[in-house]
């Protein structure tokens, strides 16, 4: 009916009486803490209820003794099939009335004492004849029922004690556990306190020892550049003959600059002996670099040597010596590359000079001869190059090019710093030293400007390098740059070439004696028109296009018509443009430009004298003029840079001499006047810009011009008198009418015998009839309209706006202009005549 552990449990002792707190705790402790893998899975099993005591059956009470009887019948009698005991039943003694009977029943059966009735055996229901008999038996039958009522609890209290006994194990347990828990908590903390202690020990060792390790490396260290210094030493007492050829010796170099370079860092000046270290070890570097030194030298001089007795033996041409000197370069490059690249001292830079001085030395003494026999040969009387120039100058410094080619590589093939590139050309300007003394004798003494130019044009275009042009290689230090080399000699022959052009420009401009037939103008003129119109068949429109004209050329072909000093002008312009200094040029072309002005001056007023009529000289300078200014534009001259400056004293001396006359040089009186008229000299400027003085000449020229032709058509109302006569005639423009009439077809006919340009004719002749019209407009406004006057013909007066209409038509110069405007495709009779009437020169 129930489990066997509810009937096998043994009884539970008396529990000890556990805090309530300590309960839980331990409960708490004792309570499994569920896992993550459980946790992680969302599985919920189904709780274990506690045990619950069994329900208890209670049988239903008799209250009769029938239903007593009837329950002793169910539960308790024999089957049916027994008679017997069915008699028997029915013979039940009678029941007691009171509890002194019943108590008398049992002492007569059971005795008198405490302890008779569990002794006496139990009743059977068929031994019951009384009612004592009964009340025994229905006693045990209530304690047997009572009994069986009660054992599942009992059974229940009993497992319940089992556990309870199990759990204050456990809490004992959990406890003892607790406590051996805490005990090696205390002892790990221990352990970890000695562990974290030793630890700290173990680190402080270590980093002791790191810096102990350190403080021994960095003694090493610091103690490695003194320990150098003696095996260096001992090794350069006895260095051997080859011993800059070997690698031992490049490694020693190597060590020196590290001890060097240790002892001068400021961060080590603090280290005992450094200061007497430090200029052993510069010794020591130059005691090695002085080896290379001692072995680039012998070695030059060996194969010179050698080089040498082969050519006097002719067993070597010249060619052939650079192969032989070319043998040992790449050896020797290498060594006095140590030297190159340790050129912070100055020691060392002379021991690399001493290299550089040798090689020159060398290679002086093998080129130098060749070079110079060369330049006799060149030189011989009867050769084509003896006397010419240019020849001379283009042979010799040919051959000596080639020489420096071979010279500038064969260096570079024994150095390789850049310190080389000052020397190389330092020793090739040595090399051509024979070309230099023999060309600048003859570019001295050349007086032809024509051969002149030519040298600096090939100077310039062969060998010098044009650092304006954005086309010019940028400069190469492994390509020779032979224009160094001869720069003196394109200065040698700028200065000569500028020498000569100042002689030109006194000889041939400035003291210019014109003949007769320089002077024969306008007839040259004519002559020059009738030779271009023969040559091309056309007429040549002027003005000629500016252009630098360049070689050589017949300037009296080319410039036919012009005056000789024009032409000479134009000729030294195109001669030296380029060739000399831009700065040089623009000074030197201010003054031929100011020297032929003056020149074209004085011609005009030689002409004026030779001549009647002023309009020739007058036109021979506005032509003149007007050609320089037209080429002019061609060489881009610049405004001088520098005018003549002169200081005037006269205002001074003259004040000093007339006070002194009159005695008053101390007075008051005296010493104001000296202050007030003659305390400052005068500043006088003598030279304007050619540009600008040629513009001021032209102006001039033009205006004196127009003054000269407006003067002969005006003449007829100039002055009081005839004003007043013209204006009572019936027409008071008659005069000056009939002097326009007469004078425009001379006027034409002068400026086109001068100006071959129709354009510039026409605008010469507009401007003469502006004068005109602008004379007779102020005479109207002065005769008639200022003073009120009223003309004796009114229909015959004319006033400034008519007789300038006239004038158009007598004129005519807007149908001259337009003519030459319709050839070029352009323009109309409006804008000619606007063009004719506001142009001017």
């Amino acid at each position: 009916m129930f489990d066997d552990h509810w009937y096998h449990t043994s009884p539970a002792p008396a529990p000890e009486p556990v805090p309530r707190l300590r309960r839980d705790n331990s409960s708490r402790a004792q309570s499994p803490r569920p896992s993550l893998e459980r946790t992680s899975q969302n599985i919920q099993k189904p709780r274990k209820l506690a045990p619950t005591p069994p329900q208890a059956e209670v049988l239903k009470r008799p209250k009769s003794q029938n239903d007593l009887r009837s329950l002793l019948h169910a539960e308790f009698l024999l089957p049916q099939g027994d008679a017997a005991t069915n008699t028997e039943l029915g013979d039940l003694p009678p029941r007691p009335k009171s509890r002194n009977d019943a108590h008398d029943l049992k002492a007569a059966r059971y005795g008198r004492g405490k302890g008779a009735r569990g002794r006496r055996a139990p009743l059977n229901v068929a031994s019951i004849k009384d009612e004592l008999d009964f009340a025994d038996w229905y006693g045990e039958f209530e304690d047997q029922l009572e009994d069986a009522n009660n054992d599942e609890y009992r059974l229940f209290h009993a497992t319940l004690d089992s556990h309870l006994t199990t759990c204050y194990n456990l809490i004992s347990t959990t406890d003892q556990t607790l406590a051996i828990l805490k005990d090696l908590k205390s002892s790990f903390l221990t352990v970890d306190s000695q562990t974290s202690t030793f630890q700290e020990s173990c680190s402080s060792l270590l980093a002791q020892q790191n810096h102990l390790q350190s403080l021994a490396d960095s003694v090493a260290t610091n103690l490695q550049p003194f320990t150098e210094l003696e095996p260096i030493t001992r090794v350069l007492a006895r260095p051997g003959s080859d011993f800059v050829k070997t690698q031992s010796f490049r490694e020693m170099l190597v060590r020196l600059d590290h001890c060097l370079e240790w002892m001068n860092d400021p961060a080590h000046r603090g280290f005992k002996d450094v200061e007497s270290y430090a200029p052993k070890f510069r010794q020591c570097m130059t005691r090695a670099l002085t080896l290379i030194r001692n072995f680039f030298v012998s070695s030059m001089r060996e194969v010179a040597t050698e080089v040498t007795e082969k050519m006097k033996k002719r067993q070597m041409n010249d060619t052939a010596q650079y192969a032989k000197f070319r043998i040992n370069a790449p050896l020797l490059r290498d060594i006095v590359d140590e030297i190159e690249k340790r050129c912070d001292h100055e020691e060392y830079i002379s021991l690399l000079d001493e290299c550089y001085s040798c090689f020159a030395s060398v290679r002086q003494k093998m080129v130098l001869p060749i070079i110079m026999k060369r330049m006799q040969d060149l030189s011989a009387a009867g050769t084509t190059t003896s006397k010419d120039l240019v020849a001379f100058a283009r042979s010799a410094i040919s051959f000596t090019r080639s020489v420096c080619l071979d010279e500038f590589e064969l260096f570079y093939a024994y150095f390789v710093g850049e310190r080389g590139d000052t020397e190389v050309y330092n020793f090739l300007e040595t090399i051509c030293e024979p070309l230099y003394d023999y060309i600048r004798p003859k570019i001295i003494h050349e007086t032809n400007l024509i051969k002149l130019c030519e040298l600096c044009t090939l100077l310039q275009t062969r060998y010098m390098r044009d650092l304006e042009d954005p086309d010019t290689d940028p400069y190469d230090r492994s390509q020779l740059d032979f224009g160094q080399l001869i720069q003196s000699t394109l200065q040698d022959t700028q200065n000569r070439i500028v020498f000569r052009a100042t002689t030109v420009i006194r000889d041939e401009i400035e003291l210019f004696a014109p003949k007769p037939e320089d002077l024969d103008y306008p007839a040259k003129c004519t002559r020059s028109r009738r030779r271009s119109s023969a040559a091309s068949g056309t007429e040549t429109p002027l003005p000629n296009d500016p252009v630098v004209v360049e070689g050589a050329f017949d300037t009296e072909t080319m410039f036919t018509g012009w005056y000789p000093t024009l032409r000479k002008c134009i000729w030294l312009l195109s001669k030296i443009y380029r060739l000399v200094n831009s700065t040089v040029f623009d000074d030197l072309a201010h003054t031929i430009v100011h020297a032929t002005t003056r020149s074209l001056l004085a011609a005009s007023q030689s002409l004026s004298k030779s001549r009647s009529d002023p309009a020739d000289s007058q036109l021979f300078l506005i032509r003149h003029l007007l050609l320089l200014k037209e080429q002019l534009v061609a060489f881009d001259i610049e405004y001088a840079h520098q005018p003549d400056v002169n200081i005037d004293f006269s205002t001074i001396t003259g004040t000093f001499s007339s006070l002194r006359t009159t005695g008053s040089l101390f007075s008051p009186n005296g010493l104001f006047t000296l202050v007030k008229s003659a305390a400052m000299p005068k500043v006088i400027t003598s030279m304007l810009d050619a540009k600008t003085e040629l513009d001021v000449r032209l102006r001039t020229a033009i205006g004196d011009f127009v003054d000269h032709w407006r003067n002969r058509m005006t003449e007829g109302i100039k002055g009081a008198s005839n004003r007043l006569a013209a204006a009572d005639s019936p027409d008071p423009a008659a005069r000056v009418k009939t002097a326009v009439e007469r004078e425009v077809p001379v006027l034409r006919r002068k400026v086109g015998e001068y100006i071959d340009d129709r354009r510039t004719g026409e605008t010469l002749v507009g401007a003469v009839m502006e004068s005109v019209v602008e004379a007779y407009h102020e005479y109207y406004e002065e005769v008639f309209v200022s003073k009120g006057r009223r003309p004796r013909n009114p229909e015959m007066a004319w006033d400034g706006e008519m007789f300038g209409r006239w004038c158009d038509s007598i004129f005519d110069i807007g149908e001259g202009l337009l003519a030459f405007e319709d050839e070029d495709g352009e323009g109309d009779d409006g804008s000619s005549r606007a063009v004719s009437r506001e142009g001017s020169v």
